[in-house]
């Protein structure tokens, strides 16, 4: 506990400590050497500087929940208040390093720490003078405090001074002597309610003028609630030191096992040698140095987790017992002035506590094969003699874009050795798993899936003894729109009659008269997709059309006049339904410069269909389309179209799917 009651500045008991609004305490001589002057160090101090601060640092009673006792407007306020200018000083608190805004009593107006002072006195030995506005006004030398204060005299007296000077009989017998204590900086009286709304103890005439809308509760009342809820919180503290101790006590155990282990190795490490001839040696001696470097580093690791332990425990039985200490305040006022900040503490010191620890360290699991030695001398080497353990799947790495994703994860935990990882993925169908990577990265990038699918991935380690466990099968939802552009490949120049594409890839134009095919860069093989080509150019006598196709479709003919492209062709009075060079689905209404042609691929129910300037033209096109399937259109001379991939399609396409 010595390490709550020492001040963080001067290493010393807390003399006259008092109470910053983040919860720590500190001397108040130390406080007054820690503050700073705000013009001396910010120069002009511009309201901008100071909306840069931590405002989660700022002195605020209602921000803090710490109570001011009694100088309540010692403190600057909040960002937003406009009080800024009259902040006057700053101190930053030397053990979480928040700043702390003061007016222009500085530190003086902090409020004193009361159950800190009580606990340093009980336990440090050190009994420091009160503060001024707690010390006797009678005593002469030094000051002692004060435990009554006469309402008549306005004089505050110790227990002496009050017998000299106001004695139970004569004139003075009838004043009013008042208990000493927390009282409210507001009126001098007693509080009697806690604030729920404010947090802060309240008096009588407080309840009445300033908190009579707010949510009150008798004084005992709360101050009882508020040490169940910190006792609850050392009980679950209490749990967590206890759970560290074992596991100190695990990682002692641990050492013992490492030092038998290595000792083990060792002999074996001799045995094998004695059995080669002399030009092993020296590679003999390289191995028994790397045993003993590894119990070198197994035990400094051991050293390292005991002390990190040992230290994080000192911390946690610190605070547990101060707060201890703190559940016996008789000042019921004065607990609640940190009752909550401990509470919080314990809190958070017992979530953490265990949390961050490392397994601890197990003996190196080695084995010497002496046979293939005893043949190739040099290649001698320790070799695993157990399988990894599982890799962690790094879930905040992972991600999955467009039609690939990336997939990251962590090595499995020492002291398994790896030499390499395999990755599987399933084929977004819930279908069997296929290897997509084997090798020593920890992170892959696979392109080339399918949209709207949702993909399952998982990976396992290997080394020299075998393969170890699969990770946890983590999922992927590729992206239910497709974003494609035209394939740069399907250029081939402006001139020539060939195609000419777009730096962006979304506008395509042919040179010639001979119809050539250009596909997507994308293929699509899931999901309900739609999207437009826009007839940049048109010239009546051209012959464009419109469909998917194969990758291998004949690119130097009118799409659809072979059986891998499925189009609609059009020109400026009907259109066709094109497969396999057979027409049929003749349909009134063609297009012109300006039009609009979409095409609607629902690769669920396996059919293709088209629209001009949003209306349907004609009925459903083709059915039965199953496989992967590339956006694509034909084009010759006059004729240019710009592609807008990944639209939500015409209400009235959706509505035809819908009573399908």
């Amino acid at each position: 506990m010595e390490e709550e009651i020492r001040c963080n500045v001067c290493k010393e008991f807390y003399r006259e400590p008092v109470l910053l609004p983040c919860g720590h305490a500190v001397c108040r001589v130390c406080a007054e050497k820690l503050q700073v002057h705000i013009h001396d160090n910010e120069g002009s101090g511009s309201s901008n500087d100071y909306q840069e601060a931590d405002k989660a640092s700022v002195s605020s009673e209602t921000d803090s929940g710490v109570v001011c006792g009694s100088r309540p407007n010692s403190y600057a306020g909040t960002p937003a208040v406009p009080a800024y200018s009259s902040a006057a000083f700053s101190i930053t608190c030397p053990s979480c390093r928040k700043l702390v805004y003061l007016d222009d009593n500085g530190a003086d107006g902090l409020p004193p720490f009361r159950v800190m002072r009580t606990i340093v006195e009980r336990f440090g030995g050190v009994t420091g003078a009160p503060p001024a506005e707690e010390a006797c006004q009678m005593c002469e030398g030094e000051r002692r405090a004060a435990v009554v204060r006469c309402e008549q005299c306005s004089v505050r007296y110790c227990a002496a001074c009050r017998d000299a000077w106001h004695p139970t009989r004569g004139p003075l017998a009838q004043h009013e002597l008042r208990a000493l204590g927390t009282t409210c900086a507001d009126h001098g009286f007693p509080p009697v309610q806690y604030c729920v709304t404010c947090l802060i103890p309240i008096c009588q005439r407080c309840l009445t003028e300033r908190h009579s809308i707010h949510e009150t509760q008798p004084l005992a009342t709360a101050a009882r609630t508020h040490k169940t809820e910190l006792s609850q919180s050392l009980q679950h503290l209490s749990e967590q030191a206890k759970s560290m101790t074992d596991y100190i006590q695990k990682v002692k155990a641990s050492g013992e096992k490492i030092n038998e282990s290595c000792e083990e190795l060792e002999k074996q490490i001799d045995n094998a040698c004695a059995e080669l001839t002399c030009a092993i040696e020296r590679r003999r001696d390289e191995l028994i140095r790397a045993a003993r470097s590894t119990k070198s580093q197994a035990i400094a690791n051991m050293r390292s987790l005991t002390s990190h332990a040992a230290q994080k425990l000192r911390e946690a039985t610190a605070l547990l017992h101060f707060s201890i200490e703190a559940l016996k305040e008789p000042d019921q006022a004065a607990f609640l002035q940190v009752g909550n900040i401990l509470s919080i503490r314990a809190q958070e010191t017992a979530a953490n506590l265990c949390t961050s620890l490392e397994p601890p360290p197990s003996p190196p699991a080695l084995n010497l094969d002496i046979e293939p030695v005893l043949r190739t001398v040099k290649s001698m080497n320790f070799v695993e003699c157990t399988p990894p353990g599982a890799p962690e799947m790094a879930v905040e790495a992972c991600a999955a874009r467009g039609c690939s994703c990336t997939l990251a994860w962590k090595p499995p935990p020492a002291p398994s050795a790896v030499r390499g990882y395999v990755l599987e993925l399933d084929d977004g169908l819930g279908g069997p798993f296929r290897e997509v990577y084997c090798g020593r990265e920890t992170v892959c990038t696979i392109d080339g899936l399918h949209y709207a699918s949702l993909y399952s991935a998982r990976v396992k380690a290997f080394n020299g003894a075998g393969e170890g466990p699969y990770s946890e099968i983590i999922g992927l939802q590729t992206s239910p729109v497709a974003w494609f552009t035209w394939d740069a490949r399907c250029s081939s120049g402006g001139g020539g009659g060939g195609v000419s594409l777009s730096a962006d890839g979304a506008r395509a134009a042919a040179a010639g008269w001979q119809p050539r095919v250009v596909l997507a860069d994308q293929p699509l093989a899931r999901g309900l997709h739609y999207w437009t080509l826009r007839l940049d150019a048109y010239d009546g006598d051209a012959d464009p059309a419109f469909g998917i196709a194969r990758a291998d479709v004949a690119r130097d003919k009118m799409l659809g006049s072979d059986a891998l492209g499925w189009a609609m062709y059009i020109d400026g009075s009907r259109s066709w339904f094109v497969h396999g060079g057979a027409h049929g689905g003749r349909t009134a209404g063609g297009v012109r410069c300006g039009s609009t042609v979409g095409v609607l691929l629902d690769l669920t129910r396996g059919t293709l269909r088209f629209t001009v300037d949003d209306h349907p033209q004609g009925d459903i096109a083709f059915t039965g389309l199953r496989g992967a399937f590339y956006p694509a259109v034909s084009l010759n001379r006059g004729v240019a179209v710009t592609l807008q991939p990944g639209l939500p399609p015409p209400e009235r396409l959706l509505s035809q799917l819908a009573a399908e």
